[in-house]
C-alpha cells in the first residue's frame, strides 16, 4: 500500500491521518509533518487506524517527534493503532510514555480545553 498523510487543524490540535506503511521509505515525510506541527507548539494527534505496518524507523520517527514536542512545550497522542502496530508499541514500551487512545474522541477529550492564541 502507498503511504499518505493528511493534516487537519482545529482550535485544539492538529490531526495527522496516516495511511499505509510507516517505514524507511515514508519516515522522512512522516517525521517532517509531525515536526512541523510540534515546532509550532500545537498539540498533535496521530490517527493511525489505516496504518498497515510500522517498522523501527517509523517508531523512531514518532519517538523523535515526541521528544521535539516536549522541547516545544506541547504533546503527541496516538489514536486507533491496529493490533499489529499496537503490538510493536507495547513490546518496545513506547506506549508507556506516548499516550495511545482507542478513539479520536478520547484523545481530543484528554487535550487541554483552552484554545490556541
Amino acid at each position: 500500500m502507498d503511504f499518505d498523510i493528511n493534516l487537519m487543524r482545529d482550535d485544539r490540535c492538529t490531526l495527522v491521518r496516516v495511511q499505509g506503511d510507516i517505514d524507511v521509505l515514508s519516515r522522512e515525510r512522516f517525521e517532517e509533518a509531525m515536526f512541523k506541527v510540534v515546532e509550532s507548539g500545537e498539540p498533535l494527534v496521530v490517527d493511525m487506524r489505516e496504518v498497515t505496518f510500522c517498522d523501527s524507523t517509523g517508531l523512531n520517527a514518532i519517538v523523535a517527534a515526541n521528544r521535539r514536542a516536549t522541547e516545544h512545550g506541547t504533546s503527541i497522542a496516538l489514536v486507533a493503532l491496529p493490533p499489529r502496530v499496537q503490538r510493536v508499541f507495547h513490546i518496545t514500551g513506547v506506549d508507556k510514555f506516548i499516550p495511545v487512545y482507542e478513539t479520536l474522541r478520547e484523545a481530543l477529550g484528554a487535550l487541554p480545553s483552552t484554545s490556541r492564541p
